[in-house]
């Protein structure tokens, strides 16, 4: 009997010793002379062997032996997930093996400002390294995409809602586009939606008139007045004539607009087609689609800008080209 339990007694105090070396060595990190934060990535589908390896290159594991024996003595080979991971400081073999399982990616912010087109956006994304420009652009402009995304009309434009993302690299870039949808789905309620149609617009129509506000002006209790420019001219069978729209026809982002631009027919040029332009012009934000449904009540015609990012509306075309000498030092066809 005694030597039984002073071979269990043994035996324990073994499986101890050998327990609190594995534990050790697993909270064990490599260390940090000379340390370079260095990031990791592991492609979707691949196994665990070769995520092994990855690990191995990259020089996080000090005890290659214990992560391995973690991964068996779990069974959690098939549950090590595929993405970016971040290693700021050294990491025990513990750390490498729970942030694989659990799925703790790299994450980014990238913030979209209102305003944004979807080159713009395409831009952001690429400086960030979160998508492929040209992909993004390609995706964004496939009516397919739109469709599956129940977005009317032929692009996302519009419907990509400015606001701080949080994201991960190698995404796909309908992947992007469609979290960038679905958040325009949360603000824009489908009350609101439903205000515009009792006004006689669709939700394209409605996007459309916001992203004319957007662009139009950056000043906040000048949005309504601008809603109510438009709804007027459309009621009235005006021509929009508002140069925002001419530029994005003409993809002149940030170039001066000439007499002849004015002249060039396209689809989304207000000045040479009555009615809104073929769809929306940028991404507007949350302020400006309040703007397209609750326009103010006013029964403005016109507006110029004062050269201060402030505008001055006018009923009469008489008062406005009075406000176009005032503020103008060459006056162009009236907005």
């Amino acid at each position: 009997m005694f030597t039984r339990r002073f071979g269990i007694s043994v035996a324990l105090t073994i499986f101890l010793g050998i327990a609190t070396s594995f534990a050790f060595l697993a909270a064990e990190r490599p260390s940090g002379s000379g340390w370079q934060a260095r990031n990791i990535f592991i492609p979707k589908g691949t196994g665990y062997p070769e995520i092994a390896r990855i690990l191995l290159d990259a020089r996080l594991l000090r005890h290659p032996f214990v992560f391995r024996t973690l991964v068996l003595a779990t069974a959690t080979g098939r549950h090590l997930q595929s993405g970016e991971y971040s290693f700021p400081a050294p990491p025990s073999a513990f750390e490498v093996w729970r942030k694989l399982v659990q799925g703790e990616v790299a994450l980014y912010n990238v913030t979209i400002p209102e305003g944004s087109n979807i080159h713009d956006i395409a831009a952001i994304l690429g400086e960030s390294e979160l998508a492929n420009p040209g992909a993004f652009v390609a995706a964004a402009t496939s009516k397919e995409v739109a469709t599956r995304l129940d977005v009317p009309g032929d692009t996302v434009e519009g419907f990509l809602f400015p606001d701080t993302y949080v994201l991960v690299k190698y995404m796909a870039e309908e992947e992007i586009i469609g979290i960038m949808v679905h958040q325009f789905r949360r603000r824009f309620t489908p009350e609101m939606e439903e205000k515009g149609r009792q006004a006689g617009f669709s939700l394209g129509q409605i996007v459309t008139i916001a992203s004319i506000i957007e662009k139009e002006t950056g000043v906040p209790e000048e949005k309504p007045l601008v809603s109510a420019v438009i709804r007027r001219r459309l009621a009235l069978g005006m021509p929009l004539q508002m140069d925002p729209t001419v530029i994005y026809g003409l993809r002149k982002f940030g170039e001066t607009l000439t007499r002849k631009d004015l002249r060039t027919a396209n689809p989304y040029n207000t000045y040479t087609r009555r009615g809104l332009p073929a769809g929306p012009i940028t991404n507007p934000g949350f302020a400006s689609l309040q703007a397209a449904i609750n326009p103010a009540p006013a029964d403005y015609l016109y507006f110029v800008s004062r050269n201060d990012g402030s505008h001055e509306f006018t009923k009469t075309l008489k008062d406005h080209n009075r406000a176009v000498a005032a503020y103008r030092r060459s006056p162009s066809a009236p907005n």
